[in-house]
């Protein structure tokens, strides 16, 4: 029994779990809203506050670990405590409090293993796809074809970075959004660049697999509130509509503060940073022309089981 940490710039979450070659039996899973990187995440620090959170956060992982008969742990610390200035002295602080090391690691090596953890949620078509994450701290995005990964990068446009950067009004106004939408197509030029090499291969690449999170609120929004229906292609993962995704986009990027609070499928500590995250989804199916629409309730946390 493994139990498996991933500290993440919005959310800590805590997956305790079997796995048996490529089969997980999860047994326990929470995730904390810890908000590490509110009010310090483009400044690269973790805020006295937030620190607190954090601490509180593992300890009361901790205490839920030792009720399990777990005989591994594995943590990692992504990108707001990746590029924190004190984000060593909080994980030395983690170390010292319960006796557990976490691992700060890499965009790339962040990554890897969102792709692994999403290529257990289904089986995943003969042709190359492409797979986002949207964290608060980094996006990333990978291209893959079967368990094979083609290219990956992580960006540092979380959502927590790009509400901090921008500073939306309530609701978001089109000039807002044709700025952002701006930065988005200056930043992704890499992605840009190589999803035009294998247009010319001619593997052009039609299928976009959203990790958890917000692709998550996307299925409880459209269902929740909505009152649309997806399909399920395993118990780990739904494909959505394009219709329904734009319906989505537009109730989510329409809505004020006040409004997304009384959302059903919206949780609360999702409603500040949705709207930038709905932005960054809708940016990516459109750039990219992206044909079908698959969410994934499998992310980091799931690859992390097999290290």
């Amino acid at each position: 029994m493994k139990a498996v940490l991933d500290l993440g710039t919005n959310t800590f979450h805590l997956l305790i779990a079997e796995q048996n070659g490529a089969t997980i039996s999860e047994i326990f899973q929470k995730q904390i809203p810890v908000k590490i990187g509110a009010g310090g995440i483009n400044q690269g620090f973790i805020t006295p506050e937030a620190y607190l959170r954090g601490i509180n956060a593992l300890g009361e992982f901790y205490q839920i670990i030792q009720q399990y008969p777990v005989k591994t742990i594995v943590a990692t610390g992504t990108s707001a405590i990746r590029n924190a200035k004190n984000g060593t002295e909080f994980l030395e602080e983690i170390a010292q409090k319960f006796g557990f090391k976490v691992q700060s690691i890499s965009g790339e090596i962040e990554a890897s293993l969102i792709y692994k953890g999403v290529s257990l949620s289904f089986p995943f078509p003969n042709e190359p796809v492409l797979v986002m994450d949207i964290g608060g701290g980094s996006v990333e995005f990978i291209i893959g074809l079967g368990e094979e990964i083609l290219w990956k990068q992580s960006f540092e446009i979380g959502a927590a970075r790009l509400l901090d950067k921008f500073k939306p009004s309530n609701p978001i106004s089109e000039a807002e959004i044709t700025a952002l939408d701006n930065y988005l197509e200056e930043v992704l030029q890499p992605l840009t660049t190589v999803l035009e090499t294998y247009k010319i291969a001619g593997k052009p690449i039609q299928t976009l697999i959203g990790s958890a999170g917000s692709f998550e609120t996307l299925l409880d929004v459209l269902k929740l509130d909505l009152n649309k229906k997806t399909t399920p292609i395993s118990p780990f993962a739904k494909q959505v509509s394009l219709v329904d995704t734009d319906l989505f986009y537009q109730f989510i990027i329409g809505s004020n503060q006040s409004q997304r609070e009384q959302m059903k499928g919206l949780l609360n500590f999702r409603v500040d940073m949705i709207v930038v995250a709905t932005l960054l989804m809708r940016f990516a199916q459109n750039k990219f022309a992206i044909q079908k629409l698959i969410a994934s309730h499998y992310a980091l946390k799931e690859g992390l089981l097999f290290l």
